[in-house]
């Protein structure tokens, strides 16, 4: 009885605990719910996977309502994203995240919003004003209510802003251009080796040119990111997207898909909406914290999206004045700096941190928050188009309400940040391609700094007009592809970038589209989970070439040569491909880079950064280099001996097979890429093992890599447990039946980890499976799981 007892309390306990912290702040969904702000009823239905079809009878309810019906699943999420963008993560993480808001306050992105929101019309304020207060409405009646992150950190939530949705879109934007690391990365590699040297290693990748900076005065530093922080906030982003057209198509009308590349976290970074009324009827993905449809379709036309490789970004170095503090030179005059001082508010501490930082013409100087840089002999600063107001509301809002590829051409031409590769259908049938976001003028037409900042000679003088940007429309061959590769019309004369993603995921889903003259959402849903590696080819075949001395060596050889190239979770020879690799960096570029070799084999140069573009040309550039046996920077300069290729691909082969042993276990056939490579779902806030068993989802085995159309990027520094990116969303669209598209957002909709909705899309992600996307007003009616009702609530007398 005693024991019985205690199980009956003990249940009881963890009941009233689940009930507490999980089940009391989940949203009400269904009946109504009065609310100060509206102006007429707005019916939110919730279709399959807790989608929201939001239907208004005018605008302003309906962003009221998307801000509130948002906010219901993703209150906390709102909450990280604008503490991240604003530099107050150390309020509630303590003194461990104070590097991140250092960085993150100098960047400078609040300053940036408001410049944003003060050119903005007042349709497009009226919309970011009604987002935000839909959020507070909802905060505040929830506010005994609020999900279990704030009781987990015992904070309350403030009333979310306009500054603070722009703020979060430029944080965005940043993490889509990542030209300022890469700069500093080639000036790394001139003070570590020279000018020839450092020519002859980049030359070797086709993707970028090696235009650099000469400047004698740079030198190399350490740039190692500090071990993974209380807050696993990082930004790293990439994507595959493509329309086929009706002529190829089996309903002779277009199809299009897209899917998004992301950081795995727990929630997913976007929100599936529907927002009908006040002349909307649009549907797809929303950006958590910000209104309107960043990708999807409305009635006449869909788009979808990858990050572009445009350069946005220059980096300066300024020539500071000794004299008086804060003086920068340019040209012959000596001018001041804008100076600026902020208190850092960190957890557990009973004083603030005070951040002091600079802002030159060209823009904040970062040396002293990037590692590394602070051993570089000048301070840089940086430039960036997203300091420049623009109109990222304005725009987007015009494509969300285009009738035909001619509206939707010229709205996502005034696009601004994040630079952005569209491609487009319309219902008509349609298709093409554009380049969205701004391409900077330079006096000196290319961007390939760091410049000199004292000159005056590597200025911008504005940015290249909407009707000169790449534009590719009803391409002939029936199909428009984009894959984070620069595309460019034949004889395209304007600089957009050196640093390009080679165009392998590009070019495999071409090689697919131009086989099937009858294409399907089947034959869609088969090319968005495709595995096979168009870059391992090369360099399976170099190694080949070159083979083991000893047995063991052979061994592996002989895997790789037998491998069919493509990264399964059951592929042996992805496990030895992806290791190998890796040891082969590892032994060939090691001794002559040093210290900077992490960042050149893509590793971030400060968190929140993940990685750097470098993560992809240094392993194009290895793949090159072993078509050279005789190479010199095969030669360990550690080693008084002169090594070939040979001797390093017999090293580097046996110390795979060590690696994978000591992993993976001795026999040969539980070498497999998906136990060796794992991929989770992990929340900032799980920090233990009763939290990790809350609200994290994992390990699964993971495949693919970075080249693969299903893509999962891995850590650039040989962790292959830690993934960098992975596949965030699959969305299809067909034109003949809108109500016949499909998607999801791994891992769910809802961000309460007591919601049914909070990991109901882990499988969809794992089994290439999807949800239904009801569009008309019956298939949404049939679909439907729950309804709630908005309604004005009546003024107090």
């Amino acid at each position: 009885m005693i024991t019985a007892g205690l199980v009956v309390a003990a249940a009881t306990v963890v009941a009233l605990i689940y009930w507490y912290y999980l089940y009391r702040p989940l949203p009400q969904i269904t009946g109504e719910i009065e609310l100060q702000g509206l102006k007429a009823p707005v019916r939110v239905i919730r279709g399959p996977n807790g989608m929201a079809h939001i239907q208004a009878e005018n605008a302003h309810d309906l962003f009221f309502a998307q801000g509130f019906v948002q906010a219901q699943d993703r209150l906390w999420q709102i909450e990280i994203n604008r503490r991240a963008a604003s530099g107050r993560l150390s309020e509630i993480a303590g003194p461990d995240m104070i590097p991140a808001d250092r960085i993150m306050r100098t960047f400078g992105l609040y300053r940036a919003a408001k410049k944003e929101w003060d050119s903005y019309d007042d349709d497009s304020r009226a919309i970011l004003s009604a987002f935000c207060d839909g959020v507070n409405a909802l905060a505040r009646q929830q506010r005994h209510r609020l999900p279990l992150e704030f009781k987990m950190l015992d904070i309350p939530f403030e009333p979310y802003t306009e500054l603070d949705a722009l703020a979060w879109a430029k944080a965005v934007a940043l993490a889509g251009s990542t030209n300022w690391q890469e700069e500093i990365v080639r000036a790394m590699l001139v003070a570590q080796m020279g000018v020839d040297k450092t020519v002859d290693l980049l030359s070797r990748n086709e993707a970028i040119i090696s235009g650099l900076s000469t400047d004698p005065s740079v030198a190399g530093g350490e740039n190692r990111i500090p071990p993974l922080l209380p807050l696993s906030w990082t930004i790293a982003l990439a994507s595959n997207a493509w329309a086929v057209s009706g002529n190829r198509t089996s309903t002779g009308h277009p199809i299009l898909a897209n899917d998004t590349h992301l950081p795995l976290q727990i929630p997913s970074f976007w929100y599936e909406t529907h927002l009908t009324g006040g002349g909307y009827n649009v549907l797809g993905l929303s950006v958590t914290g910000l209104p309107l449809v960043m990708a999807g379709h409305n009635e006449h036309v869909a788009w979808g999206i990858t990050f572009a490789c445009v350069d946005n970004q220059d980096l300066y170095y300024e020539q500071l004045n000794p004299d008086k503090r804060g003086q920068y030179r340019f040209q012959d005059a000596w001018y001041d700096s804008e100076h600026i001082l902020e208190n850092i508010k960190v957890k557990g501490e009973s004083k603030p941190v005070q951040h002091e930082y600079f802002v030159t013409r060209h823009g904040p100087l970062i040396s002293p928050v990037v590692p590394g840089t602070k051993r570089l002999r000048r301070v840089l600063a940086l430039k960036w188009s997203g300091y420049d107001p623009g109109d990222m509301v304005p725009s987007l809002n015009r494509m969300n309400l285009a009738r035909n590829v001619e509206e939707f051409q010229s709205s996502a031409l005034e696009w601004c940040e994040p630079a952005l590769n569209v491609v487009y259908a319309d219902t008509s049938g349609r298709i093409g391609y554009l380049l969205a976001g701004r391409i900077p003028i330079r006096e000196g037409g290319h961007g390939q700094g760091p410049f000199a900042g004292w000159t005056g000679t590597r200025e911008w003088t504005g940015y290249l007009p909407p009707d000169q940007k790449p534009v590719i429309s009803d391409p002939p061959q029936g199909y428009s592809v984009t894959a984070n590769n620069l595309i460019t019309p034949p004889g395209y004369k304007h600089f957009i970038s050196w640093d390009c993603v080679p165009p392998y995921r590009a070019d495999r889903i071409e090689q697919i589209l131009a086989q099937n003259d009858a294409v399907n959402i089947r034959a869609m849903r088969d090319l968005q989970g495709d595995l096979l590696s168009l870059a391992a080819g090369p360099f399976v075949d170099a190694v080949s070439r070159i083979d083991g001395q000893s047995p063991q060596a052979k061994a592996l050889v002989k895997i790789l040569a037998d491998w069919d190239r493509r990264l399964t979770s059951d592929s042996q020879g992805g496990a030895v491909y992806e290791v190998l690799m890796y040891r082969l960096l590892e032994n060939t570029l090691r001794d002559e880079l040093g210290s900077i070799a992490d960042n050149f084999f893509g590793q971030g140069l400060a968190f929140p950064f993940a990685g750097n573009l470098f993560g992809i040309h240094s392993r194009v550039i290895m793949t090159e280099l072993l078509n050279h046996p005789d190479s010199p920077w095969f030669d360990d300069l550690t080693t008084s001996e002169v090594e070939t290729l040979p001797v390093i691909m017999e090293k580097s082969l046996l110390e795979t097979r060590d690696f994978l042993t000591n992993r993976l276990g001795k026999n040969p056939n539980d070498w497999q890429w998906g136990r060796l490579h794992q991929n989770r779902f992990e929340h900032p806030l799980a920090r233990n093992r009763l939290t990790k068993w809350i609200l994290n989802r994992g390990p699964f085995p993971g495949t693919g890599d970075f080249n693969t159309v299903c893509q999962s990027g891995v850590s650039p520094d040989g962790n292959f447990q830690r993934p960098v990116l992975s596949v965030g969303s699959r969305h299809i669209y067909d034109l003949s039946d809108w109500d016949q598209s499909l998607g999801m957002i791994p891992p769910g909709q809802s961000g309460q980890a007591g919601s049914s909705y909070y990991d109901d899309q882990v499988d969809f992600w794992r089994n290439l499976d999807y949800h239904a996307l009801p569009f008309t007003n019956q298939a949404v009616e049939t679909k439907a799981e729950s309804v709630l009702v908005l309604k004005p609530k009546p003024s107090s007398r």
